[in-house]
């Protein structure tokens, strides 16, 4: 009854926490907006489930595992804020709930409710999960996966269920980033048990099988592109010079978002200073963390959100680590933990306010577009942050004003300025949402409406 109760309290706490606000904002710039894009056209029926469609063309970037789930919530309760984010938000909710099951799997209730307390409580798990991104469901495929090997070490059925979470989680991002939960199984197996993973045969022929359906019907329809992108491409382009892009910028991303909860580790140190080790399992978490982050910094892409497929097992380790020091001063300890929890709200507050947010600014922009151009215009925004625009324009596509285009493949929707001129003259029905109308190299418009400083001129 009281294991009941607990996992009751975990869902309910989580659940809340999640979907608090999540019907309380536009849809974020860049990846949240960009996806619920992808979510409305899937939903449409104009397009194949296959492949994102994205401003006017199917996008070759992630597997599309989550928009398939969230346009089923749309096909089903409409499109809008909340139905795109339902995917995340209940993602997230399971993912909590693993911690505590696989923290008290490995350790005893304690930890695991310590380490619930921790990992709700770390830099932009509740930011990224309660916003339309895939993290969340990224992390809960991975921490299944962990969880029914667990299961499976000693009932050999749970291997089937493991090895499907695993090809699922490949069809979340790429294949790439979707073998991580199996490194986390090798290392586990390798540090705790001094073996390969039970059952390893069951597993890979069953994530196989769960992924592998995809990847031919993509070869099949897409060909080369399919094949150079989802194939070949594991880190999604952001590998070409992993020596001229290193920094330590995800240690440092990791230390800020762990924040106080360091002080665990150091009372740990402290108090156990001649004593103090790690077990096996905490020392297979912190190998496959420290692992991890020492490959991301090769990324081109710093983004410091990667960082959080280890932060279930960063909460696992603090909550284990904590529940050993409540010996020495059980009163002390709680209290410590409890202000360290507040803490950890804290610096998630911080966190979150040092990404400034502009996405209202062109969600409206983009409601007074749908209401002002009409559709299948050739609609140009000078802003690089347009991907809220796009989805509130209802426009099929849109263009920006850019000059720091990679490619006509990768970024085709960025018209150089110095070219602007040129698109005109093959494309007379253009619109331009512009703050400084004076900028531009041409003169023959209208100004139709104006917002936030922003002007719709018609040309």
């Amino acid at each position: 009854m009281k294991s009941k109760i607990i996992l009751l309290a975990i869902i309910v706490i989580s659940t809340i926490i999640f979907t608090r606000t999540i019907n309380d904002f536009p849809l974020r710039n860049w990846d949240e907006a960009w996806y619920a894009e992808i979510i409305k056209n899937m939903a449409s029926g104009n397009y194949s489930f296959l492949m994102p469609f994205w401003n006017g063309r199917y996008y070759f970037d992630h597997a599309p595992l989550y928009f398939w789930l969230s346009s089923g919530v749309v096909i089903i309760f409409g499109l809008g804020e909340w139905q795109v984010r339902f995917t995340s938000a209940l993602s997230a909710t399971i993912a909590s709930l693993l911690v505590f099951l696989i923290g008290k799997k490995l350790f005893n209730v304690t930890s695991a409710l310590i380490a619930f307390l921790v990992f709700l409580t770390l830099g932009q798990v509740v930011m990224r999960f309660s916003h339309g991104n895939l993290d969340a469901l990224l992390i809960m495929l991975y921490l299944l996966s962990f969880y029914t090997y667990l299961k499976a070490e000693k009932n050999k059925r749970y291997s089937v269920l493991c090895g499907i979470f695993l090809g699922l989680g490949i069809l979340v991002k790429s294949w790439g980033i979707g073998l991580f939960p199996l490194f986390l199984i090798f290392t586990y197996s390798f540090i705790k048990n001094r073996s390969f993973p039970k059952n390893l045969h069951i597993i890979l022929i069953f994530a196989f099988l769960s992924f592998i359906w995809w990847y031919i019907w993509g070869f099949i329809t897409f060909d080369k592109v399919f094949t150079s992108w989802y194939i070949l491409n594991p880190s999604e382009g952001r590998l070409d010079e992993p020596f001229k892009n290193f920094s330590f910028h995800y240690f440092k991303a990791l230390i800020r978002d762990v924040g106080y909860w360091l002080l665990v580790p150091a009372l740990s140190l402290l108090l156990k200073a001649k004593s103090f080790r790690l077990d096996r399992t905490t020392l297979a978490f912190l190998t496959v963390s420290i692992v991890y982050v020492s490959s991301l910094n090769f990324l081109s892409d710093k983004s410091d959100w990667y960082n959080l497929p280890i932060y279930p097992l960063i909460a696992l380790t603090v909550g284990y680590l904590s529940s050993t020091l409540i010996k020495f001063n059980r009163f002390l300890i709680i209290s410590s933990i409890a202000l360290l929890t507040s803490l950890g709200i804290y610096n998630v507050i911080r966190i979150e306010n040092i990404y400034p947010d502009r996405s209202t600014v062109g969600a409206e922009l983009g409601k007074i577009a749908n209401k002002t151009i009409p559709k299948n215009s050739e609609v140009i925004l000078d802003d690089p942050d347009f991907t809220a625009f796009l989805y509130y324009s209802n426009q099929n596509a849109i263009y920006t004003l850019e000059d720091n285009k990679r490619s006509d493949f990768a970024e085709w929707w960025k018209i150089s300025h110095t070219n602007l001129e040129n698109f005109i003259k093959t494309h007379p029905n253009t619109w331009i949402i512009t703050r400084n109308p004076q900028n531009l190299a041409i003169k023959n418009y209208q100004i139709q409406q104006r917002y936030n400083n922003y002007y719709f001129l018609r040309i």
